[in-house]
């Protein structure tokens, strides 16, 4: 009993074998893998300030680069254009400037067709100026425009103080790119320096520009008369004239105010003041002032007019009485 089952088990042998040995060769031969062709963090973005990246490629063939520029507007290389197997994509670029994103893509396509594609992002700059100088200075006779240079990747606007109304810019508002503004100042008319801060706006940053003026040297200021005919009781207007290189202004004491004014009461140059007075009712007493003119002011020159007026019950006698005339010395001219 135990020998037939040797002898069956035995008998099988050869076709366990058989079944073995007739593998054929398309089941026993090792298949070659697909392609492998991937870049590493899909689609590359970088920021604005930021001029190169590296990009990795994991791949077991040879393979090609292709790039469309899309809005970077040829300002994007790719190196190298062509590799086999693994390797490293270096992308540059400039500096982007813009407030807009740029974009471009790479083509990788492999030995045997394969393409993959992805997309090269750039953010927009900040909002970004530089200025050719903070701080400008003038002398009291400005001889020329100065320039102030403004690069910006932003629109921009300027801000001018009120109230100055020395300082001129030849524009006040300029977008992305480089501009170029004239400074002036108009001549100064004193003797002391003035200064001028205006602001320059970009998106939500600001930037300074200082302009400074030096005062007048030597200030000038002739007046004459030095003492005006009197003014008769009734009142009247007479005229000063006034000789300077700078700016003055004419005042008349507090205690005068009631009844002597002075028009205009500031200048530029040369000019006239008109004096006027009133009526003076007073029969007892005559008016007297000064009117005062003033130029500079770090050191000021002064000039001085003498103001008189007629007491009222005299304003028909308005002269010395000569030889002949009442000799009643009981009846004299107030003074």
């Amino acid at each position: 009993m135990k020998t037939r089952n040797i002898i069956a088990i035995l008998a099988t042998l050869p076709i366990v074998a058989g079944f073995t040995g007739c593998k054929s060769d398309e089941e026993t031969e090792a298949k070659p893998a697909k392609e492998i062709l991937i870049v590493e963090g899909g689609s590359i973005e970088f920021r604005g300030s930021e001029t190169d990246k590296s990009v990795t490629i994991n791949a077991d063939c040879g393979w090609t680069v292709e790039y469309d520029q899309g809005t970077f507007d040829g300002k994007l290389t790719v190196q190298p254009l062509k590799g086999t197997g693994k390797g490293t994509l270096l992308i540059t670029a400039d500096e982007n400037t813009s407030t807009s994103e740029r974009t471009a893509s790479i083509t990788l396509t492999s030995d045997g067709g394969l393409k993959q594609r992805f997309t090269i992002r750039q953010t927009s700059g900040d909002p970004a100026m530089n200025v050719s100088k903070n701080t400008y200075n003038f002398d009291a006779i400005p001889s020329e425009a100065q320039l102030l240079t403004i690069t910006s990747n932003t629109s921009w606007a300027i801000q001018i103080p009120s109230g100055v109304d020395w300082l001129h810019l030849s524009e006040l508002s300029g977008g992305a790119g480089s501009e170029a503004i004239d400074i002036t100042v108009d001549e100064i008319q004193t003797d002391a320096d003035r200064s001028a801060t205006f602001t320059i706006r970009y998106g939500s940053n600001s930037t300074e520009i200082e302009v400074n003026q030096k005062g007048k040297k030597n200030i000038e200021l002739a007046v004459t008369p030095n003492e005006l005919p009197y003014f008769a009781a009734q009142g009247g207007t007479q005229t000063i004239q006034v000789a300077s290189n700078a700016a003055w202004r004419a005042f008349v004491p507090s205690s005068a105010q009631s009844w002597l004014r002075v028009e205009p009461s500031e200048g530029v140059g040369n000019g006239e003041v008109r004096v006027t007075v009133t009526e003076n009712t007073n029969p007892q007493r005559e008016r007297l002032s000064l009117v005062i003119i003033i130029a500079g002011s770090l050191s000021p020159k002064q000039g001085d007019v003498l103001v008189q007026q007629y007491a009222g019950e005299e304003q028909n006698s308005q002269r010395e009485p000569d030889e002949g005339d009442n000799p009643d010395p009981t009846l004299s001219r107030k003074h």
